[in-house]
């Protein structure tokens, strides 16, 4: 490992032998002994001041930093709490006095529609009607994707279909 005095004599030979570098920033040619060279933290007088204004620029952006988290609304919280509970109102609604249709017709599904209903299936045990049902809550809209089931829904563009498994 190389000594303070060791680097301390390797830098004054640069200094003094006229060695030339090219400068970093700008691409041209210059003088070691003008680039202020030093040693791990033995900075020369000009390095050691931009090295205080940079701690000091960095201290204040942290500052800057704390103000501004502090001052985030609790916005971003209040809207994941408001999907997190629409989400368990999702699966207990058709538990829930007012829902429409009878719990033991509603199978669940959830993603991209919450529940397929099949009206009459637990009572008169004959399918009236198989509907579609998304449940939302507050300012919740349909997604692109549940616009695009409801459109087919309503353009007649449902089939039914048997898949069977295996030889015959």
């Amino acid at each position: 490992m190389t000594s303070k005095r060791d680097a301390g004599s390797i830098i004054k030979a640069l200094e003094d032998g006229g060695v030339m570098a090219e400068c970093p920033c700008c691409g041209e040619p210059m003088r070691l002994r003008d680039a202020g060279l030093f040693f791990l933290d033995d900075f020369t007088e000009d390095a050691a001041d931009l090295y205080q204004e940079l701690k000091s620029e960095q201290r204040q952006r942290r500052k800057e930093l704390r103000a501004r988290r502090k001052s985030i609304p609790l916005d971003s919280e209040v809207r994941t709490t408001a999907v997190n509970i629409g989400n368990i109102l999702e699966r207990l609604c058709p538990a829930l006095d007012g829902f429409r249709f009878q719990k033991n017709d509603c199978r669940s599904l959830f993603d991209p529609i919450d529940y397929v209903i099949f009206e009459g299936l637990s009572e008169k045990d004959k399918v009236s009607r198989i509907i579609f049902s998304e449940i939302k809550t507050g300012r919740a809209r349909l997604s692109a994707k549940q616009r695009q089931i409801r459109d087919a829904v309503e353009a007649g563009k449902v089939e039914f279909d048997t898949y069977e498994m295996g030889e015959r």
